[in-house]
């Protein structure tokens, strides 16, 4: 079973033709081609997000579930796709496939196979004894029980040598403490004294000693007119956690050092390129779910994800393949990326005048 030819059966149940896949999601037909003959699988060269992102379009278009369509990919990463995208077993298929009639049996089998028999003038009466059919040759003949032995001893080997393994570490480390013990005992008790003696600061005998301090001006000032203490006095500020990433990811394009025109954005929502043309100081968002492509004036843009700017994307995440700086949702992945917005705009050319959507995909 593969993934790609059960994507193709479900495709020519629905009577739709490659052509039809291509135009509704713009993926080349030789990429196409590729999923359905597994070939795209095994390319070393292909990106594994863009495989993913090929392989959840095609399936949006025969209205596969996403969470379907995702475990099967996870298995075939893990080499374990045994057709549960489909739900069907390889014979089931064979048979729906080639749909055999009874009639078309083996020559050896066929009803008239007497015919062209040579005619006897007289023939022998039949013995009563049954005709036994000779055994079928054993071609390639496996061994499975003989085979499973090997394993079963090579299996006990390596377990017997990783444990001689993790006994002789084991010892080397128990020795070189034994041997050490002393050293390593004094070393921290050095660093335990240092730690706690209290660093003493030089006396001055003509300083002028502090003034008392009057706990109830104190209170006093604390608390409000009408006797109680602000709400916020013992309140404490905690850090706030950070995101997790959802299913759809937005970015935000800001024109920060001039003009836009234009700067084109494609999203592997339907992998269409759309120019924008942007006055300095707008930002547009951009949704996605893996991948998201921008190509344009790289110098006078900025990228933003969760309020943080995105640093030197035109150095660190330009694909060449596609001429254009390629942001992935393993990229954001990160925890600069994923702590809460600072309270500032980073950056001394300010934040963007207005923030908008453009074009929903």
């Amino acid at each position: 079973m593969s993934l790609g030819k059960d994507l193709a059966s479900i495709r020519k149940s629905q009577n739709l033709s490659l052509e039809d896949i291509q135009n509704a999601i713009k993926i080349p037909l030789t990429t196409l081609q590729s999923i359905e003959n597994n070939s795209i699988f095994s390319d070393s060269g292909k990106n594994k997000t863009y495989v993913r992102s090929f392989v959840r379009s095609y399936a949006k278009v025969l209205k596969i579930d996403d969470e379907e369509i995702v475990q099967a990919l996870d298995e075939v990463e893990d080499g374990t796709y045994s057709g549960s995208l489909i739900g069907e077993s390889a014979e089931e298929m064979t048979e729906a496939q080639f749909n055999l009639d009874p009639k078309d049996t083996l020559p050896s089998e066929s009803p008239d196979k007497d015919q062209h028999s040579f005619q006897e003038p007289e023939p022998k009466p039949e013995s009563t004894e049954p005709k036994r059919t000779p055994p079928a040759p054993d071609e390639d003949f496996i061994n499975w029980a003989d085979m499973g032995r090997k394993f079963t001893t090579v299996s006990k080997n390596s377990r017997v040598w990783l444990f001689v393994l993790i006994l002789v570490i084991a010892g080397s480390l128990g020795t070189t403490g034994y041997i050490f013990w002393d050293d390593l005992g004094s070393f921290f008790q050095n660093e335990t004294a240092e730690t706690e003696q209290p660093t003493e600061e030089p006396s001055d005998q003509n300083a002028i000693p502090p003034a008392p301090v009057d706990s109830t001006a104190i209170t006093e000032n604390n608390e409000t007119e009408t006797g109680e203490t602000p709400a916020n006095a013992n309140e404490q500020t905690t850090p706030a956690d950070p995101i997790e990433l959802d299913d759809t990811l937005t970015i935000s394009v800001y024109a920060a050092y001039g003009q836009l025109e234009p700067i084109r954005v494609t999203s592997d929502l339907n992998w269409r390129t759309n120019p924008f043309w942007m006055e300095q100081g707008e930002s547009y968002y951009f949704d996605f779910n893996d991948t998201l492509l921008v190509r344009g004036q790289y110098s006078r843009l900025l990228l933003m994800f969760n309020g943080h700017v995105i640093e030197n994307p035109r150095q660190n995440y330009f694909n060449s393949a596609f001429n254009s700086i390629m942001i992935t949702r393993d990229m954001l992945d990160q925890p600069r990326y994923l702590a809460p917005p600072p309270n500032e705009f980073p950056l001394s050319v300010g934040p963007p005048d207005s923030t908008v959507y453009r074009i929903r995909f």
